[in-house]
């Protein structure tokens, strides 16, 4: 039997990290015998992927065993009465064509799988990509999806007609499972609707954290047999701790054990090994979840009698150390004993305090007393002083209040906002394996019309006139009980089915919508709020999640704020009622025989971002060619990269008719901005003029200088093409001489804000000075991209238009 792995790595569109994840997968799986072809950036073209694709199949024998591993970009057409198509970005993804798509879609990745295992069954499929674009304002994080179409807009239509030709040139559409293919595992890094993301990891090397989670673990544990579904619940918990809304899934037969076809039960005793007579090491602890303060019966194979009870007290990469009680003294622990969990301690939260302060001391103290943290120098929740001495809870997107002075009512309010995040974390991480059939639909409401909106990635704003609307429908065969729990701005967990507290009944058809009113028999929706005291210049996540179970859970526990004084009694409660008590009080959890009616359950995340200001003024000026992200993206890129300098250049602009514009002398007027800080982008303007132009002719342009200079967070281009008339003046003069716009917004949005209101009065005065204008070009180019760099071509309608973006020395 031969082991061969195909590893992929398109490191196109701003990505950094790929090709380290193609050496991380390779440098994980070599040891496991397989033999490692690459192919990347820039030969990772569609051709030549599917080429090596094609090659696996025809190759393929049944006694082998294959990967194939994806890192890059992916991508997702939506329509509203048609089913998601998704797709990977090859190396020449940007030169597809209306007649050319140059992605590999879902539909043809699915056919050659189901080829594949027609004969080979051992087949591992690993995606590092996303279908969302997202976006994160750590300007560290980068999401692993397409921000832009490529030169040619490629609509749903596009990609359906593209499948249809597949399948007319003989893709065999029959040949794949109409819900999933039963043979093949596939790890994938996050749902549909959600995003992957790369960033530097815990060695300073920029990769994909799925890639670098999964890597570590295949090699970190490859003593201890565990399948598939166990080794991902390590992984997730791993990708978590760095980005809570990505969740990555083993997908098919996920009990299987990695890279083989035999199943394995789940993992719920580990190997011991002993350290002495009061000492042992508990081999493969972190795929369970291991924390210090979990205890484990020590039972040898031979019997079903415990001889000891082992303490977790530290928790390394692969194995955890325990203090060892045994039953009977002298007694020895033989070679095949295992560790049985039989009390979890709750997930505590990494937190950073300032050492230097003159209330470490305290902090540290309380940070003890809470079940639920613990002090690491290099967490990313942080207590932060000021330069006054006062205190501040810190998250990955800044501060969550006002600062506190270090007394102990202030230290106090610090460990509650603290706890607050731990039990707003350990519910995001909550999964369960109930198959269930619940639509679930959500989004905005307007004038009384709901503006659906995706399960992950929306922007919302917290102003008077943003409600929101969630919508659950059963279409499944048995009735199920769904609550919904709101996990806000600053991680304060709220029940929003408080008044069913074992969750709303949905029978087979029925459905339920939070947003409803009763009263008025409309739809109303629910009002956004932004906590007092939380930094009103950035946006902040905020979670929805739907619990849906087989039984009624009570999950009213989530509204204690802070720790019990005494822990409750479980008796009679579901597993599922005493991990939401663990998460409300950091108790201890028993790990007993389960309930007679155990309750099985599965939840759903609606993950979105919250901006504290209302939404920017959309742009009421026209272009032929508006090829901006869309506007989450631009408000959510990340702010404070290292600037740049860059060089824009108009290579090529051929102007169809002439008498479209009114006259033979033309002028072409650009404007480009860029962040100055404060919510005022600097704005360079320009304007040159043709005289005696003909139609179709292509315009002296010279390489036209449009911008040398800045480009910091983003760079805005506009250009617009209009009658010279006798006298008019240059846009820059237009601007100085009338514009008199509002003042700069503070917050988020405002830079957008105000080149808004600039791009519109640009337009205006254009069209008063020349008559007529046509906006030419639009687009918006972001740090993550490193604004555009290279040559772009451009066709609004009938004009054709090259420009070019270069980095400047100086």
């Amino acid at each position: 039997m031969t082991r061969k792995a195909l590893l992929i790595g398109s490191q196109t569109n701003g990505l950094t990290g790929v090709a380290n994840d193609v050496e991380a997968m390779a440098a994980a799986l070599e040891p496991r015998g397989f033999e490692i072809t690459r192919l990347v950036t820039p030969a990772a073209t569609r051709d030549a992927v599917l080429d090596a694709y094609e090659k696996l199949i025809v190759d393929a024998r049944p006694d082998d065993a294959y990967v194939l591993y994806y890192s890059g970009h992916g991508g997702r057409a939506q329509t509203v009465d048609g089913p998601d198509l998704q797709f990977i970005v090859p190396d020449d993804y940007l030169d597809s064509g209306e007649d050319d798509f140059r992605g590999i879609t879902g539909v043809e990745l699915s056919v050659r799988l189901a080829r594949l295992t027609d004969v080979a069954l051992n087949t591992t499929v690993i995606l590092d990509c996303c279908h969302a674009a997202h976006m994160s304002r750590q300007t560290g994080m980068r999401v692993k999806a397409l921000l832009r179409p490529p030169a040619v807009k490629l609509t749903y239509d596009t990609i359906r007609r593209h499948n249809a030709r597949m399948i007319a040139d003989g893709l065999q559409i029959d040949r794949r499972s109409l819900i999933s293919n039963p043979h093949a595992v596939r790890v994938v890094a996050c749902s549909p609707s959600e995003s992957a993301w790369e960033t530097a990891n815990r060695d300073g090397v920029t990769m994909g954290l799925l890639t670098d989670a999964l890597s570590r673990a295949l090699r970190d544990h490859r003593s201890v047999r565990v399948s598939w579904s166990t080794l991902i619940d390590a992984v997730r918990r791993d990708v978590q701790d760095l980005q809570p809304a990505q969740r990555p899934e083993a997908e098919g037969p996920s009990a299987r054990s990695p890279f083989a076809v035999d199943d394995l039960e789940p993992l719920n005793s580990l190997p011991v090994v002993p350290l002495g007579p009061d000492r042992v090491q508990l081999l493969g602890a972190p795929l369970l979840g291991v924390e210090p303060g979990d205890e484990f019966a020590i039972v040898p194979a031979a019997t079903d009698t415990p001889i000891g009870v082992a303490t977790v007290d530290r928790v390394q990469a692969t194995s955890a150390s325990a203090s060892l009680q045994l039953t009977t003294a002298g007694q020895v622990v033989p070679p095949d004993a295992r560790a049985h969990r039989t009390r979890a301690a709750a997930a505590a939260l990494p937190v950073r305090l300032p050492l230097g302060h003159p209330a470490a001391d305290e902090l540290t103290k309380a940070v003890g007393l809470r079940p639920l943290l613990r002090p690491e120098p290099d967490a990313v929740v942080a207590v932060v002083a000021d330069s006054q001495g006062r205190l501040t809870v810190h998250d990955a997107d800044g501060p969550l209040h006002r600062p506190y002075p270090p007394t102990s009512l202030g230290i106090g309010s610090i460990m509650a906002n603290l706890q607050r995040i731990a039990q707003a974390t350990a519910l995001r991480r909550l999964t369960g394996p109930l198959v269930h059939h619940v639509h679930i639909e959500w989004g905005r409401v307007r004038d009384g019309r709901k503006e659906p909106l995706p399960l992950g990635g929306a922007l919302l704003f917290a102003y008077g006139g943003e409600r929101i609307f969630v919508r659950l429908r059963n279409d499944g065969d048995r009735a199920v009980f769904v609550s919904l729990i709101d996990i806000g701005i600053a991680s304060r967990i709220t029940p929003l089915t408080a008044a069913d507290p074992g969750g709303v009944r949905l029978a087979p058809g029925a459905a339920y919508t939070y947003g409803w009113d009763e009263d008025r028999a409309r739809l109303a929706g629910v009002d956004l709020t932004w906590p007092e005291g939380a930094d009103t210049t950035v946006a902040r996540p905020e979670t929805v999640l739907a619990l849906i179970s087989d039984g009624p859970v009570d999950v009213g526990v989530l509204r204690q704020q802070g720790v019990r004084a005494v822990a409750e009694r479980h008796d009679g409660k579901s597993q599922l009622e005493n991990l939401l008590s663990q998460i409300a009080t950091g108790a201890t959890r028993d790990l007993g025989d389960a309930p007679a009616s155990r309750v099985r359950y599965a939840v759903v995340p609606i993950d979105f971002m919250v901006s504290p200001t209302e939404p920017p003024p959309a742009e009421t000026a026209s272009f032929l060619v508006d090829d901006r992200p869309e506007l989450p993206v631009r408000l959510l890129s990340a702010r404070g990269a290292a600037p740049g300098r860059v060089v824009v250049r108009i290579d090529e602009l051929i102007v169809p008719s002439t008498r479209a514009l009114g006259s033979t002398n033309i002028r072409v007027d650009t404007m480009v901005l860029t962040n100055a800080g404060g919510g005022a982008p600097a704005c360079h303007t320009g304007t040159a003029r043709f005289g005696n132009v003909r139609d179709g002719e292509q315009l002296p342009l010279d390489n036209l200088l449009i911008h040398h200079g800045p480009a910091i967070d983003f760079l805005d281009i506009a250009v617009w093409v209009s009658r010279d008339t006798a006298g008019s003046p240059a846009l820059g003069t237009l601007l100085e001489q009338k514009l008199t716009g509002p003042a700069p917004r503070v917050g988020l949005g405002a830079a957008v804000a105000r080149a808004a209101v600039l791009v519109d009065a640009a337009y205006e005065l254009l069209f008063e000075a020349a008559g007529r204008t046509v906006g030419l070009y639009r687009t918006s180019l972001l740090a993550q991209e490193q604004f555009g760099l290279g040559r772009h071509r451009r066709h609004p309608q009938d004009f054709s238009f090259t420009f070019t973006i270069e980095g400047a020395d100086t």
